[in-house]
């Protein structure tokens, strides 16, 4: 899950991304506060794989936000995170709304950390949970990859499949 720490709020005449405000104060509504908050972040590939975002101010959850998409970077590297405002009697939101912030303070506002709420199913197809930022348990990615092959009819025949659908990836010996 990400969390990303809020500085002091502040207003400025509207910008090219149509924005007027960042950070948080206390008194702003949960939309005042992801108006504020949702946008202009240096976000990596990892972010790309989260489901939730908490944004935390003074030591303490602000929001949080379920993560419908995020913006492709800008000319800055920067991105904006699109959302749903989760309220109360939202798991996400009763857990860390209002609570102490699941991170440390750091000189980076972009964090990451474990939640349960951010296990999804391993990609192999077995049913079992892997926790946020993987896609598989360990050795379950070879054993997908090896299912696969055996449905082609072994490694020969997967070799010989692939190199068909994707030539200019042979290998040259």
């Amino acid at each position: 899950m990400l969390n990303i720490g809020l500085g002091a709020y502040r207003t400025w005449a509207e910008d090219e991304y149509g924005r007027s405000s960042a950070g948080w104060r206390p008194g702003l509504s949960d939309e005042e506060a992801y108006a504020a908050a949702n946008g202009r972040w240096k976000l990596g590939a990892r972010a790309d794989r989260e489901r939730y975002v908490v944004f935390s101010a003074m030591g303490i959850v602000v929001l949080a936000v379920e993560i419908d998409h995020i913006s492709a970077p800008d000319a800055d590297g920067r991105r904006t995170i699109h959302g749903t405002i989760l309220k109360p009697g939202s798991p996400i939101y009763d857990k860390y709304v209002g609570n102490e912030s699941p991170v440390e303070k750091s000189q980076n506002p972009v964090q990451y950390f474990g939640s349960p709420f951010d296990r999804t199913d391993c990609a192999c197809g077995c049913g079992e949970d892997v926790p946020s930022g993987r896609d598989f348990l360990p050795g379950h990615d070879q054993r997908a990859i090896h299912d696969r092959v055996k449905l082609v009819g072994g490694v020969l025949p997967f070799m010989d499949w692939f190199d068909v659908t994707w030539p200019e990836t042979k290998p040259q010996s």
